[in-house]
């Protein structure tokens, strides 16, 4: 019997970086010493302010610039994964051209909206995919594919070296609102709370480093959130998560008080999770994880 080495160094290629999570994962994956990684994404006018914080990335002024980029990467780069967020459609791609194994993963609420998730041609596109890996676990029912894909559900890591309590004598509630909700629907549900004070993220951007420090100033933070296709956003969101490793209280989708980060969201937690799944993805192995249509 061949001895499993899970000590083994796996190095991965990332393509785009919607909101800032291949920044963070590809941090956290060099830090904890499992192997290389690289982050391609579409230069855009506004760069993402966690984009700018972890310093991960290489623009391209087009997508075509980063496929013809990851291509060549393919072929003279030790590269054992490619790891494409959310664009199915770039799947298929890395398949046909490539003999590296292709992940694709979706971190966002997208995919719950049915012009996305049951496009025929993402279905198809997200099929070629050596496994698909989401992040809410309302997904499961989304991803639909055209035959059978490894799925699996990986929580976002939250970056407890930068957000963590500093402030003993937090007061008041926050909330946070922008563009990319339904404004109108998320104020309904935030006009209960009392005394509350409503952040707009598209006053300016805020500084990624910053924000541990806007967060300590309060006691709980509201986490009710509705998407611009009218569904409530049924996971804790990004900020949320680092209020709970900030100290922050916080009501939930649920109805729910929260009071601790889940070390499911630890870095170390989420980037050995991530490594195993790799390691059973190179190995073949990957019948054991949830997998289906």
């Amino acid at each position: 019997m061949v001895k499993e080495n899970r000590d083994r160094q796996i190095n991965i290629l990332h393509l785009l970086d919607m909101a800032g999570g291949s920044s963070i994962q590809s941090h956290f994956y060099k830090k904890f010493g499992y192997g290389k990684s690289w982050v391609l994404i579409h230069k855009k006018p506004m760069i993402n302010a966690v984009v700018e914080y972890y310093q991960e990335t290489e623009p391209f002024p087009t997508v075509r610039g980063i496929v013809k980029e990851a291509l060549r990467r393919c072929k003279t780069d030790d590269i054992d994964i490619i790891w494409v967020h959310q664009a199915e459609i770039l799947v298929p791609i890395f398949k046909l051209f490539t003999k590296k194994k292709v992940v694709l993963s979706y971190q966002g609420s997208d995919i719950n909206e049915p012009r996305r998730s049951k496009n025929p041609i993402r279905i198809l596109c997200r099929s070629f995919a050596d496994l698909i890996i989401y992040n809410q676990k309302a997904h499961i029912k989304k991803i639909i594919t055209v035959k059978k894909v490894p799925k699996e559900y990986v929580v976002n890591a939250v970056d407890t070296d930068l957000f963590y309590p500093r402030n003993s004598e937090k007061k008041g509630t926050v909330a946070f609102i922008s563009d990319n909700l339904n404004r109108k629907e998320t104020m309904k549900l935030l006009e209960k709370f009392e005394n509350l004070k409503v952040i707009d993220l598209n006053d300016g951007v805020i500084p990624y480093n910053k924000m541990p420090e806007i967060l300590n100033k309060y006691e709980m933070m509201v986490d009710l959130k509705v998407t611009t296709f009218g569904l409530l956003v049924p996971t804790l969101s990004k900020i949320a998560l680092q209020s709970l490793s900030c100290g922050l209280k916080v009501y939930t989708f649920e109805n729910k008080i929260k009071t601790n980060l889940p070390d499911r969201h630890k870095p170390e937690i989420v980037m050995k999770k991530l490594h195993d799944l790799f390691c059973d993805l190179l190995d073949k192995k990957l019948s054991k994880f949830q997998s289906g249509k």
